[in-house]
């Protein structure tokens, strides 16, 4: 049983500290690639979903729409709303 539980316990850490890059891998590319002044982002949160895998969601403080980041083959595409 402790096995399991450690097993969890250890997953789960690992699964916080992915998202966690994923959302500081986003906002370094918001800001340094694209420009992005940081006082306009609200909010990043990646995400576990069937479709894609692992989005990243952001909020900015001009516009109440959700823009949707994915990371694929070494570069971030914006999924919505269309770029």
């Amino acid at each position: 049983m402790a096995i399991i539980i450690m097993a969890s316990v250890t997953w789960y850490s690992s699964y916080q500290k992915d998202m966690r890059e994923l959302e500081e891998r986003l906002r370094t590319h918001l800001i340094v690639d694209q420009g992005v002044d940081e006082k306009r982002i609200v909010s990043i949160e990646a995400r576990r979903s069937k479709m894609p895998m692992y989005p990243v969601v952001v909020q900015f403080n001009d516009t109440p729409q959700e823009y949707i980041y994915v990371f694929q083959t070494d570069q971030w595409i914006q999924l919505t709303p269309e770029p």
